[in-house]
């Protein structure tokens, strides 16, 4: 189980300060949606303490093949709603993060 390592997907998103509420009211579901893939166990929102329309999801994932799974699969869908739904107002950045 040496390579059965958690890991952490984080959607660093930056919104545009009129799409904020919006964007949140969005996210809260968003998040649950997440959480019926296959190996995602656990997602959370946090706003940035220094400028609140930077707003990153944080998940964690039972291993990398979770994750693999998750953008061969579902990601290109997820990730078109966001675009979809707030366009030109919605950049976000992602990072995958690997336990020690």
């Amino acid at each position: 189980m040496a390579n059965e390592k958690q890991v952490l997907y984080e959607v660093i998103a930056d919104i545009s300060p009129d799409a904020r509420g919006e964007y949140l009211a969005w996210l809260t579901p968003h998040v649950a949606q997440m959480l019926t893939f296959d190996g995602f166990l656990s997602g959370e929102i946090f706003i940035n303490a220094e400028d609140e329309c930077e707003i990153t999801s944080v998940y964690r994932l039972r291993d990398m093949a979770a994750m693999d799974a998750y953008l061969a699969g579902p990601a290109k869908e997820m990730r078109a709603d966001g675009v979809k739904r707030f366009g030109g107002k919605l950049v976000a950045r992602r990072r995958i993060l690997k336990s020690r």
